[in-house]
């Protein structure tokens, strides 16, 4: 099961080796150990595909926010 680290505090977290990864990066680990991690809020799910990770890095460019259009009084 492939999850992503959110967070790591110390190479064995829970009995699990973390010692060669690093925040931010896809495991692939046993079923259990995913859980466990995910349940104690170290990791989180990841399993897309990998074109649909990679598109969720690429930032996107940012949106222009509207402008107010002036209100127009009858009469003036």
């Amino acid at each position: 099961m492939k999850v992503r680290l959110l967070r790591k505090f110390a190479d064995l977290i829970n009995g699990i080796d973390l010692s060669k990864a690093k925040t931010g990066e896809t495991l692939d680990l046993p079923a259990h150990d995913a859980n466990m991690l995910m349940a104690e809020g170290w990791a989180e799910f990841a399993g897309q595909s990998p074109a649909r990770e990679q598109a969720d890095e690429q930032q996107r460019p940012a949106r222009r926010p509207r402008r107010a259009k002036k209100r127009v009084r009858p009469g003036r």
